[in-house]
Order: structure tokens, then sequence, then C-alpha cells
């Protein structure tokens, strides 16, 4: 664009004139090479200008020309230490450098000053790769492709910048090819005693869980969130004849109630969803029902941790359940042990489970009325001491249709037809793979 100066000459204008930003015009179009004869023009003027220095340094690093990049990179990031950019890519210098460690500390610091930057965690992970520690490199491979997914970047190549491309297949092939061998890893105790043969189905549920399989289920109205076992019965209700001590326990159910009458009158139930609010919980998809609606809980067990009021306040009512054969212990997952009361009116709304692994049960202790366990629409109604037992992975809900509280005792065990070998093998990698996600700083698939 040309401009008339006051004496009616033809002049230059100053976006013309300036070759930083005839330079940033020439990067708009993809012109690499044009915009840095621009920059390195730049520099001859503005020795200082971090821009010019970084654009610079980053063609000729993809020239393999090392130490002229690093010279320039190292200054720009000491002309201006607070532009995240420079320093990433001084971590990418580094990385090609071989100079792991060094990178993983840059990258950190590009990290701390702008968390919401994508590719400086995939970078790490690299670096990761090249010190050979697999698991943590996984790991973090996991964490940056699910935080830019879920920020609805990287998820096909419209969503991916074409020079991040070849990194992140990369990172994904490296996820699938490692993530599976870890995982595999924490079970060889249990291979190692009983034989490869005996892990064959929670094999076969891992390869759903990785989706390198798609899961084959024999009722379409079963569907698990986590953790799918092929093999086992997929039946809704469940003989509770069938689960090791649950008989037993159902008959002492008078014993729990005066327990819990006493943990009752001392006030230590509290709501089971956290809060009463029946608006919230409506909306939340988890409780419904009349004005008076609520789920109230006494916790023995939650998540796998013994509640500390429990020992003291229901002592023989933990002790039974710690005496079980086969109760679920699993960091973050179970046992779940719990009294709950029912409002009437109470309507606990249909949810499903994460795994087939895993069987519900109920014994009913205190019933005033009809109170309802409906599980694929296969109905049960409470019985003072008749344990309901369901396979959790079917929708299932409970109704208090009486006019009064209706009380039961709630647990959960491994499904009757696992195995031995499958009971010992499932906490190790139920575990595994939720440590594996708080490595990767990403939500575990069960606990809280």
């Amino acid at each position: 664009m040309q401009s008339i100066g006051q004496a009616g000459m033809t002049t230059t204008s100053g976006a013309e004139s300036d070759p930083i930003l005839r330079a940033r015009g020439e990067v708009m179009v993809h012109r690499a090479q044009a915009a840095e004869a621009l920059y390195r023009k730049a520099l001859e003027t503005q020795p200082d200008n971090a821009e010019a220095l970084n654009f610079v340094a980053m063609c000729e690093l993809g020239r393999g020309e090392f130490d002229s990049a690093r010279e320039h990179l190292e200054k720009a990031v000491h002309i201006d230490p607070e532009e995240a950019n420079f320093r990433k890519n001084l971590g990418i210098l580094q990385l090609a450098l071989g100079h792991a460690q060094d990178a993983i500390d840059t990258f950190d610091q590009v990290i701390a000053m702008d968390p919401k930057e994508l590719s400086a965690p995939l970078h790490r992970a690299a670096a990761l790769e090249q010190l050979g520690s697999t698991y943590d490199a996984t790991a973090a491979y996991y964490h940056a492709i699910a935080t830019a997914q879920a920020a609805f970047s990287w998820r096909n190549r419209n969503t991916t910048p074409p020079v991040l491309q070849p990194v992140v297949r990369h990172a994904i092939d490296y996820i699938q090819r490692n993530q599976q061998q870890i995982f595999m890893e924490l079970m060889q105790p249990v291979r190692a005693q009983y034989g490869a043969a005996a892990l064959a189905r929670v094999e076969q549920g891992l390869a759903i869980y990785l989706k390198h399989a798609a899961a084959q289920y024999p009722d379409p109205r079963q569907s698990c969130a986590f953790f799918y076992i092929p093999g086992l019965s997929a039946e809704p209700m469940l003989d509770a004849a069938h689960m090791p001590g649950m008989v037993a326990l159902a008959t002492a159910g008078d014993t729990w109630l005066a327990e819990l009458d006493t943990a009752a009158a001392e006030q230590l139930g509290e709501p089971y969803f956290g809060t009463h609010d029946l608006a919230l919980l409506r909306e939340q998809g988890v409780l419904d029902g009349d004005t008076g609606a609520r789920l109230t809980a006494w916790f023995l067990y939650r998540n796998g941790d013994r509640e500390p009021a429990a020992r003291q306040h229901l002592p023989r009512s933990l002790a039974a359940v710690e005496s079980l054969p086969q109760r679920v212990q699993v960091e973050n997952l179970g046992p779940n042990v719990y009294f709950a009361t029912l409002a009437p009116g109470t309507h606990i709304l249909p949810s499903r489970g994460i795994t087939n692994a895993r069987v519900n049960m109920e014994i009913p202790l205190q019933v005033d009325g009809r109170c309802v366990r409906s599980v694929a629409g296969h109905e049960e109604t409470w019985r003072m001491g008749a344990c309901v037992a369901y396979d959790g992975s079917f929708a299932h809900e409970l109704w208090n249709h009486g006019p009064g509280p209706c009380t039961a005792l709630v647990l959960d065990a491994w499904h009757p037809e696992l195995s031995a070998a499958e009971r010992a093998a499932l906490p190790l990698l139920f575990e595994g793979i939720s440590q594996f996600h708080m490595a990767a700083g990403v939500e575990p698939p069960f606990g809280n």
C-alpha cells in the first residue's frame, strides 16, 4: 500500500516497511522461508526482538542447526521470560538434543505459566519416554490426550494442528502399546499361582475396557460403565443362598437393627446423596418421590474405607460384615456397607453399576408397608430377613410405597461365579487402573 506524503511524494507505508509485520503476513499464508528471511532482516536492526529470535530458532531446529537454534532461543527466553511459547520451544529443542531431564524441567515451567497450554504436557511425555520411564510416559501421554480431547482438541485431523499430528498419533500408539502391558503385569502374581488360563475372562474384560474389543452382552439390558467380565450369568436377580455368609447375616437382622436404633438415636445418619434437597436430587436424576422423600445412610464402609464411627457405634454389625468370605476389597471401590432408610414415598431412580463382577445385596430389617426393588423389570418386595441380591449392571430402582420408613443393611460382594483366581486378580487390576488414572491426573473410573 502506498500513501501521499505532505510534499506530494509517494512513500512506503509502515506496514510494508516493517519486516516484522511483513514476516507475520508470510506466516499467516504458511510461507515459512520468506518469513524467516524477513525475521532475519529485522534482527539486523532489532537484535533483541524475541519474536524474531524465536521464529528463526525454530526454523534452524527444523534443519538440525541445533547450536544456533539454542543460542537464539535462550536469548529469546532471557529477553521475554514471561512468554510461555518461547520457553516451550526451548524445551522442544532440549528434547531434540536428548537432554530429557532439562526438557522436563522446562515444560514444567511452561505448564505452571500457562496451565491451559495443551502441547507442553504432550512434549513432556515425550521427554519421559526418552528417559525410558514407560509407566510415567504412558500416564503423561494419557493425561495430555485426555486433557486436549476434553477441550475438544486432537479428536481428529480437523481439530489437531498439522505440526502436532505426528506427535499425537505417536502418543496414542504409545498408550495403546504400553497400557495393556502395564495392567497385565499387575496380575502376574495371580497368574503365577493359578496359571494363565485361570485369568482368561479377566483378560477379556481388560481388552474390552481398553477398547481393543467390543463387549458382547448376552442380555441387551445389561451395561457396565467400567468393567465387563464375559461369561458370568446375565441374570438381573440372583439367589442370595449362593452368596457365602449371607443367609446367616440375614437371620441376625434383629441384632443389626438394635445397633442401628442406637446409632440413629445419636443422629449419626447422613443424606446418602449428600443432601436431602429433593429439587436438586430430581435435577441430578438420582431420587424422586413425595415431598418428604429422602434416603438416609449410616455407613460402615464407604468405597473401601471403614467409617471411623462404625467401630464405636456399630461394632457387632461391622464384625459380622468383616467376617464375610467374598466381600469386595478394592481401594476406592469396595466394600460399600451401610444401613439405608427410605422415607415413605421415596423413589430411588434407575441407575446402573460399573461392573458385573460385583453383586449388590439388601437385607431388609424394617418394612412398614411395601418396599419394592426393581431390576430390569423384575420386582422383588422387601421382606424382613430375606436378602435381595441383584446384578447392578442392569438398570435398577427402589420404591417405598408404604406409609412408614423402610430400612435395610446394604452391602456388596463378588459375583458368586468368579473363581478364586479372578477374585484375587480383580483387586490388583482395579486398583492399578485407578492408580494409573490418578498418576495421569485423570478422574478414576470409580470412587470419589
